[in-house]
């Protein structure tokens, strides 16, 4: 069962008349999930509109609650451009209806919902770039455009192309933003946040590489920076946690040589196991104590558990690992999101179901 929460308000009130910090929700917190629901197809707006509205939240959101997981992330869209709630600031950007870039469905706010009245919390997986894979899409949200040797290049060359491909290639994700893009993707982000509210208490970033945060200085001169971004991503909430990904690598993901974003408050965390990856044997386990997250973050591990990303039909942990490696996490201060395969309608394929709800159970509280 899910700890109580009856001393939450008697704590708050120690907590405040003594001054000291605010208790956060992911420090009590064990694991989550997360949802990579638009990974599994490129979809035409057709087909991706028909998808969501197969969705059934109800089941979905008792599947969640069966697990006793803390919380979700849920993917709200990723790089093909198309996502699961409308937003008429991104319709407006590209020039389109709803329906065409953005799901009639606010499958979001439905979820949402549904988790609140489960105690379960929701926080949203979006890009910290326009989406890559499109470069009309890049261009309408005026985002940096793909180069080569620093000369913006059109749509003849594929945007998520590399420089083994296309000699002194870079997307725009590795170069820094600009103040308009920084406006309209407030605007984007904004939108969502002010209609969640509180109903979303977080944030997770992708893409937000090195060469973002290596721009953050140079963009506080401008009306429009990183900033500002911020401050619209957090409109409906103001204490939504926060998260910036620049990779798969315990340096980056877990933020052992300082935070990507000043505004960070939980690491991003990605990864592929338990055990940091070395050419050679196993690496260190990853744990707070051996890969330490700056003071104030929240250390945080994400990783997928069954085949891959979105992908797969049953764990491949055994429920021992998991509870044991897990566990140990827990009594360091951590917490580990574990990625999970979902089908277009919402099911957890049973086998993987199962074994996250015995993982419920096994772990002691926090």
């Amino acid at each position: 069962m899910k700890k109580s929460s009856l001393l939450t308000p008697l704590l708050l009130v120690i907590t405040s008349s003594l001054g000291l910090a605010k208790e956060r929700w992911m420090e009590q917190s064990r694991f989550g999930l997360m949802f990579h629901y638009e990974a599994f197809v490129d979809h035409s707006s057709e087909s991706y509109n028909r998808t969501i509205d197969s969705f059934d939240v109800k089941g979905f959101t008792q599947a969640v609650a069966s697990t006793q997981a803390d919380y979700i992330i849920f993917v709200i869209g990723q790089h093909w451009g198309k996502y699961c709630a409308p937003n008429s600031a991104y319709e407006k950007l590209l020039g389109v209806k709803n329906g065409v870039w953005t799901s009639k469905r606010d499958l979001i706010m439905e979820i949402g919902k549904e988790l609140a009245e489960r105690d379960v919390k929701l926080i949203i997986y979006m890009t910290a770039r326009a989406p890559m894979r499109h470069y009309k899409v890049i261009q309408a949200m005026q985002d940096t455009l793909p180069s080569i040797n620093g000369k913006p290049v059109g749509p003849g060359i594929d945007p998520m192309s590399h420089p083994r491909k296309v000699k002194g290639f870079l997307r725009s994700e590795n170069q820094a933003p600009n103040p308009q893009f920084l406006k309209n993707w407030g605007d984007v982000c904004g939108e969502w946040s002010k209609r969640y509210g509180k109903l979303v208490s977080g944030w997770w970033f992708d893409g937000y590489k090195t060469e973002m945060r290596d721009s953050y200085e140079d963009l506080k001169k401008e009306k429009y920076n990183v900033d500002t971004w911020v401050q619209a991503v957090r409109s409906g909430n103001p204490e939504a946690e926060l998260a910036f990904n620049a990779g798969a690598h315990p340096l980056l993901s877990l933020c052992t040589a300082g935070k990507l974003c000043p505004h960070q408050t939980f690491t991003s965390g990605e990864n592929h196991g338990f055990y940091q990856r070395v050419k050679k044997g196993q690496g260190k386990a990853l744990t707070p104590k051996n890969f330490p997250a700056p003071k104030g973050v929240v250390w945080h591990l994400l990783m997928p558990v069954s085949k891959g990303w979105g992908a797969g039909t049953e764990s491949k942990f055994e429920l021992d690992v998991l509870t044991e490696r897990i566990g140990a996490i827990n009594q360091e201060g951590g917490l580990v999101t574990l990625d999970t395969p979902i089908a277009p309608d919402g099911k957890i394929p049973e086998p993987v179901l199962k074994t996250l709800s015995q993982l419920g159970k096994s772990l002691p509280e926090k």
